[in-house]
């Protein structure tokens, strides 16, 4: 009995410390949407993104971004934390499309257009 507590207590160990790692320090929507409920992000390739248009020093940057490549569009909107996935947006609405933001990829910024306007979002990572 006392080793099957044990190996129980391993196999949660190991399975806790493997998921803290293997997120590489990415939020996810749950954590992010019970501290910020009202938060305007989606989620593309199991990465979130958060709205960071009227951040001053993005405001600054924008002009160095390019829209590049059609990554997508939203299929889903809802504020559920609970089983948000891929594609699915707390604000934006459903057919809204996104871009890279270069040929090297989306180097952890994607530009989204909405209504003939463009809007900066930025992969929310821990820290």
């Amino acid at each position: 009995m006392k080793t099957l507590v044990m190996l129980i207590l391993l196999i949660i160990t190991l399975l806790l410390v493997g998921c803290g790692m293997a997120d590489g320090g990415r939020v996810t929507a749950r954590e992010l949407l019970k501290q910020y409920p009202n938060e305007d992000i989606f989620q593309f390739e199991g990465r979130i993104f958060g709205n960071v248009t009227e951040v001053e020093w993005v405001k600054q940057k924008t002009s160095s971004f390019t829209k590049y490549d059609l990554l997508g569009e939203i299929k889903y909107q809802s504020t559920k934390r609970f089983g948000f996935k891929d594609l699915q947006a707390t604000k934006l609405p459903v057919g809204t499309k996104f871009y890279s933001t270069s040929e090297e990829g989306y180097g952890g910024f994607l530009i989204v257009e909405l209504d003939g306007e463009e809007y900066f979002y930025q992969e929310m990572l821990e820290g």
